[in-house]
């Protein structure tokens, strides 16, 4: 067989963590991404996980809670902590992702994080490996909506009035999505509704805490932890703004997928919108922007 007749290499799997996930236990949020790197190895080793707390102001302390739960679950867990884009091209800290099965990226500002990170080798390098189907990732809070092609930042206006809110450039692992966190508890429905009015292009996923979307590309997403994924499709949807700051939205697509759903492209009996909806998701096209 020559070398034009072998298959492409699948992107690494990817998940978006809404914050909280239980790392005491550990729970089953942090169980499921340490199963799914084991099960995308070639060998039996521990996967080699390398915590970035970049977005972190406590990132010691952070460190100290997923050292001990990593090591738990039979990874091998190592630790990066660049704090400008000077660190995040340094020899070191590149050769430690050259050697990573996984790059876990904590809670914090995700502001900071993509300031850092942004048109580095750093963040070069995770693109390249991921994309050959190297390195997974995950990011948990700001470390999630870091992931998307935009983001929400700061004290962005959970409500509709006022002028319109700048998009924020985030690393661009999932293009096709906008990402926020801490969603249900944290009554983030109209910040995500806002920020998919802004950029219509995008579907918006909102996470709840202690639960991950896990998706392996073109093969099947999960929900794994305590509560949902909330989908926001606005391809189709009209914006109508009144007097009065009245908005409506029309023909807005709404999705909730609860802990336990599992949608796979082998799956063909699966309904239509569930199947748009996999392939926003989760298809390789998708993620390569």
């Amino acid at each position: 067989m020559n070398s034009r007749s072998l298959p492409a290499r699948l992107p690494a799997p990817l998940a978006l963590i809404g914050g909280n996930e239980d790392r005491l236990t550990p729970g089953p949020v942090l169980r499921e991404l340490v199963a799914t790197c084991r099960a995308a190895r070639a060998d039996a080793a521990p996967p080699r996980i390398v915590v970035l707390s970049t977005a972190s102001g406590e990132p010691e302390l952070l460190w100290s809670q997923y050292e001990p739960a990593f090591r738990a679950l039979g990874a091998t867990p190592s630790w990066l902590d660049p704090r400008d884009r000077a660190a995040a091209g340094a020899a070191a800290a590149l050769d430690a992702l050259r050697d990573a099965d996984l790059l876990f990226l904590t809670g914090g500002d995700q502001e900071r994080l993509v300031d850092v990170l942004a048109d580095t080798p750093m963040q070069a390098l995770i693109h390249e490996r991921h994309a050959a189907g190297e390195l997974a990732v995950a990011g948990t809070s700001a470390g999630a909506s870091a992931l998307g092609a935009h983001m929400p930042v700061g004290d962005l206006n959970e409500q509709f009035a006022g002028p319109a809110q700048p998009l924020h450039r985030a690393l661009g692992l999932m293009p096709a999505l906008v990402v926020d966190q801490h969603f249900a508890q944290r009554k983030r429905h109209a910040r995500l509704l806002q920020l998919v009015s802004l950029d219509p292009r995008r579907t918006g996923v909102g996470i709840d805490e202690d639960t991950a979307l896990i998706v392996r590309p073109d093969v099947d997403l999960r929900v794994v932890g305590a509560g949902a994924v909330t989908v926001v499709d606005g391809s189709r949807m009209t914006d109508r703004r009144e007097p009065g700051d009245i908005v409506a939205f029309e023909h807005l697509g709404l999705t909730l997928l609860p802990a336990g759903t599992t949608l796979r492209f082998e799956d063909p009996p699966a309904p239509p919108h569930l199947r748009r909806l996999l392939r926003t998701l989760a298809s390789a096209a998708s993620l390569r922007g």
